[in-house]
């Protein structure tokens, strides 16, 4: 397992540098079929990063929307079953066209719909990015899990080995948001010891980083990077500005105010 080094440090500046020349050269446009909780917080993320967000759920548009994307983020923090026709639309459109996707299965194993959900995009869909939760990784790899509204609970000491399978498994980059972050493509495996305790007390951190990873999956499109480099970027510099928030305040509304400038910050 490769963790933080000056090393290292190095080349995700150096990583950071080419994706935020794409960036500002291509304005990618992220199309998110997202979580209603948080929806406001994932388009400003986006446009922070200096990608172009768009929410567009419709069934009758999800999928023309998505030929103009760069990528597609899909958020099942508030899924119902309209939203999921929208996003198995949009899905099936997006790998036709070689656009990636990124999947936050949230909530994942807390109810039965959840559970068939999230299913059914695996089974139709080829996922690109998968992050989650301990518990939610863990449920997807088919190991003990609990999951109590979207929120995972209890003890995990295997998740590890659960990202390396069901990186495997699905050809996909898994990226389990913990205390410390562990990323797998099934060959490799890292993890990411950055970020400040705040960003668990402010709703909706998770699902910007799920918006995140879209914006670096679609740079890492037109650079030379894999999507496990550009996947390990955006969950570095994500936790980074955490840390740059936290050194300024210590409360979460304003956290999320410094959270949100230290990431605008990094595109400069």
């Amino acid at each position: 397992m490769s963790a933080e080094t000056s090393q290292n440090r190095k080349e995700y500046a150096e990583r950071l540098k080419k994706f935020k020349k794409i960036i500002k050269a291509e304005k990618p446009l992220i199309h998110h079929i997202t979580n209603n909780v948080t929806v406001n917080d994932c388009a400003n993320i986006t446009l922070n990063w200096g990608a172009l967000p768009v929410m567009a759920p419709a069934v009758e548009e999800s999928a023309q929307m998505v030929e103009n994307a760069s990528s597609l983020v899909l958020n099942l923090g508030t899924i119902s079953s309209c939203q999921l026709e929208s996003m198995l639309k949009a899905g099936k459109r997006a790998n036709e066209l070689g656009i990636p996707i990124v999947l936050d299965p949230v909530g994942v194993g807390a109810t039965k719909f959840r559970i068939e959900a999230a299913q059914k995009i695996l089974a139709e869909l080829k996922i690109s990015i998968i992050k989650g939760n301990q518990g939610e990784i863990s449920f997807l790899a088919g190991k003990e899990a609990e999951v109590r509204g979207v929120e995972s609970i209890g003890e995990y000491k295997n998740t590890a080995e659960a990202a390396e399978e069901l990186a495997k498994k699905l050809g996909a980059v898994i990226v389990v948001s913990s205390e410390i972050d562990l990323l797998s493509d099934g060959r490799q495996l890292s993890e990411i010891n950055r970020g400040h305790p705040l960003m668990g007390k402010v709703v909706g951190t998770g699902c910007m980083l799920g918006s995140t990873l879209g914006v670096f999956a679609a740079a890492a499109k037109n650079s030379n990077l894999s999507l496990f480099e550009a996947a390990q970027t955006a969950v570095y510099y994500y936790s980074l500005a955490g840390e740059k928030a936290a050194e300024k305040e210590l409360t979460p509304a304003k956290f999320k105010i410094e959270f949100m400038d230290a990431i605008y910050k990094l595109r400069f």
